[in-house]
């Protein structure tokens, strides 16, 4: 079994956190069962990133994919997501961590501004 978690910041407004779980939703309608989809995030609101993995270890998955929703490489993309990784690596040398591209540095980006215009 495998897990993607889609790590957003978090916000104190109820409809920008809900934005995350509806996107998350959409995700697991359209992926089979083999893939576990879970949201979390890193600030102001639950689950938390620790919480998040400890569902997807809870559901024995052996990969877990971390895909950080966050345009650019900030504080967040390159400090804080690695650090819980290599805090769960050290815990469980058995599970593999994968941590994906942001978005900024996702394929296409570029593409998909362009075709809302």
């Amino acid at each position: 079994m495998e897990a993607l978690i889609i790590i957003a910041h978090g916000s104190k407004v109820k409809s920008s956190n809900d934005e995350i779980v509806d996107i998350v939703s959409k995700i697991k309608n359209s992926v089979d069962n083999e893939l576990l989809v879970f949201h979390a995030f890193l600030e102001l609101t639950e689950p938390s990133v620790f919480v998040a993995i400890n569902k997807a270890i809870a559901n024995n998955c052996k990969k877990i994919k971390l895909f950080p929703y966050f345009l650019a490489a900030g504080k967040h993309v390159q400090e804080d997501i690695p650090c819980e990784i290599k805090k769960f690596k050290k815990l469980y040398p058995e599970i593999e961590f994968i941590l994906l591209p942001h978005i900024g540095k996702c394929n296409g980006i570029e593409n998909m501004i362009i075709s809302n215009l």
